[in-house]
C-alpha cells in the first residue's frame, strides 16, 4: 500500500468514484444493447458512482489498487449474441476502463500549462492515479471469479454454474479482500499492469 498522503487517499478516492461510473456504466449499457434489459430494470444505467460502487470493492481498490464495483447481473439468454455476449460485455468494460486514463495522459499537457503551480502538481498526480487504478483494476476484473466482472467469463463458458456462483460470491469476496491486502494480486499482475501502463500510456 505504500505511504499514502491524505492527498493521495483523496485522489484515490476520487479515481475510484470514476472508475466505477465508468466500469458499471459500460457494463450495464453494452448488457442492455445487447439485449438484456435487466441492467437498467435494477436501476444500474449512467454513469452515477452511487449505482455501481461497492463499498468493500471501492475500499480496496482505493487502498491497494485492487478491487471490484457492484456486479451486474447479465442473463446471457437475453442476450442477441448468448454466450458470447458475456465475453464482450467483459472486453467492452475493460477498453472503457482504460479510456480515462489514456485521455487523461493526452490532455495533461495542455491542461498543466493553464494551472497555477500548486493545481498543476496536483492534477499531474491525479492523472498519475488514475492512470495506475485504471490498470490494475481492469486486469483484476479479468479475472474469471466472482464478484469481479471476470466472472462473466466463466459463465460463457459453464452456462450451468451460475447458480453455483452466485452462492460462492460472499466467500469469494472475503478470499479476495484477504489475497488482496496480503499483496497477493499486486506481486502477480505488476509486470504484466507496467507494461500495460507503458504501451498505452506512455513513460
Amino acid at each position: 500500500m505504500g505511504d499514502l498522503t491524505l492527498q493521495h487517499v483523496v485522489l484515490r478516492i476520487a479515481a475510484v468514484l470514476l472508475i466505477a461510473s465508468v466500469h458499471g456504466g459500460a457494463v450495464a449499457t453494452t448488457a442492455s444493447v445487447m439485449g438484456d434489459p435487466g441492467a437498467r430494470d435494477d436501476g444500474r444505467m449512467g454513469l452515477s458512482p452511487l449505482r455501481h460502487l461497492d463499498l468493500i470493492g471501492g475500499l480496496l481498490t482505493a487502498l491497494f489498487t485492487f478491487g471490484w464495483i457492484r456486479p451486474v447481473a447479465v442473463d446471457p439468454d437475453k442476450l442477441r449474441s448468448g454466450r458470447m455476449g458475456l465475453a464482450a460485455l467483459v472486453v467492452v468494460a475493460s477498453c472503457a476502463t482504460i479510456a480515462p486514463a489514456v485521455v487523461l495522459r493526452l490532455v495533461r499537457p495542455l491542461v498543466l500549462n493553464m494551472l497555477p503551480d500548486t493545481a498543476a502538481a496536483t492534477f499531474f498526480v491525479f492523472v498519475e492515479t488514475v492512470g495506475q487504478l485504471c490498470v490494475s483494476f481492469t486486469l483484476f476484473n479479468l479475472l474469471p471469479i466472482p464478484p469481479v466482472t471476470g466472472q462473466h467469463f466463466i459463465v460463457a463458458a459453464l452456462p450451468r454454474q451460475r447458480t453455483a456462483m452466485r452462492r460462492v460470491q460472499p466467500y469469494c469476496v472475503v478470499f479476495l479482500a484477504l489475497l488482496i491486502a496480503a499483496g497477493v494480486p499486486a506481486r502477480l499482475l505488476a509486470p504484466v499492469g507496467r507494461l500495460v501502463e507503458h504501451a498505452l500510456l506512455g513513460d
